[in-house]
């Protein structure tokens, strides 16, 4: 339910960074891998529940100014090569330290689009437009510029018994299915048959002899970004949910718990998406013996060269991936 504005929704200290949008991986790991360790050990006043909250916005012809930030009570202290961003009713203030004090770097009005608490958690999320912060500000690309979040995970730093990542392959389980099914139902209960409009099985879990990790990949279509967003990241804004802004579409992560064992991914998209082809990809190898058996040699092979790195594994498998997604929709009816 939107609530009515209230002063300073969200306060964060954070880092932000100007990346291409044709996919620097390494650049992008660096940002996002060096605040992550960086924001729970020197930022202070967020709490002992931790919220991530990201922001993208597209900057020049092929760029994204990226922010990716820690929720704080107060802005205390902007630690040395960060900023601090407030957003109220209708103005973002961002700050940063200069000379062992914290500046006014820029402060300008801005439009929320959307504004909502979350479900569970009570947190503010939303989207707004507005000028760049100052010190990105590009003379060629003046303007308002669209600001929308795209990242909203929680952490606690009490939490004794954090979930690995690690790349565990297992055999195909005929109980995936029932999973997905389970997972559908409660999607389209909280999100309504007019935003979820179809619900699909897909990813590894949906191809029966394909080892996977033991987590059920989903996908579901949406009507648009802008019609669906301001219902479905709210109703995921708990700490048993992730939200990532990954591949241009909206990825949540379900956990058993907080910072527990990863049981689904749920991609979310509007129909036209390129996502979708993944759909062509499932059903090739449904139907294709030998290509199928390929990618299970080379998902236990990679699961094994990138077990403690999920991001390269998964990178790994695009080349095979693209190579039988084109085949499958040159020859649909093969």
């Amino acid at each position: 339910m939107t609530q009515t504005p209230q002063k300073e929704k969200i306060q964060l200290v954070g880092g932000q960074q100007v990346l291409s949008s044709e996919g620097d991986f390494e650049k992008m790991m660096s940002f996002y891998g060096g605040l992550f360790d960086r924001l729970t050990k020197a930022v202070k006043q967020t709490g002992d529940l931790i919220r991530y909250i990201g922001f993208q916005s597209p900057i020049g012809e092929n760029g994204y100014l990226h922010f990716f930030g820690i929720e704080v009570d107060r802005i205390d202290n902007i630690p040395d090569g960060m900023v601090a961003w407030s957003l109220d009713d209708d103005t973002r203030t961002v700050r940063e330290t200069r000379e062992g004090r914290t500046a006014i770097i820029s402060q300008d009005d801005i439009t929320w689009q959307w504004l909502t608490s979350g479900t569970d958690s009570g947190r503010y999320t939303g989207e707004f437009t507005g000028p760049l912060p100052l010190e990105e500000d590009n003379p060629s690309d003046s303007g308002p510029h669209s600001f929308w979040i795209s990242a909203n995970s929680y952490v606690s730093l009490q939490e004794s018994d954090p979930s690995s990542d690690e790349i565990d392959l297992v055999d195909h389980d005929p109980s995936w299915s029932q999973q997905f099914e389970e997972m559908s139902a409660w999607l389209r209960d909280h999100l309504g048959t007019d935003v979820a409009l179809r619900i699909e099985h897909y990813g590894s879990t949906s191809i029966p002899g394909i080892p996977a990790k033991p987590l059920v990949d989903i996908l579901v279509e949406i009507p648009s970004f802008s019609a669906a967003k301001p219902h479905i990241i709210p109703c995921f804004d708990n700490e048993t949910w992730d939200y990532w802004w990954h591949s241009e579409h909206m990825v949540f992560v379900k956990r058993e718990k907080l910072m527990g064992k990863r049981t689904h991914h749920v991609h979310i998209a509007p129909k036209d998406h390129r996502v979708w082809d993944g759909l062509a990809f499932r059903d090739y190898l449904r139907s294709h013996t030998d290509e199928r058996e390929q990618y299970a040699q080379l998902k236990r092979k990679l699961a094994v060269d990138f077990r403690n790195d999920r991001e390269r594994y998964t990178r790994a498998k695009t080349e095979f991936v693209h190579k039988v997604t084109s085949k499958a929709l040159r020859n649909p009816r093969k």
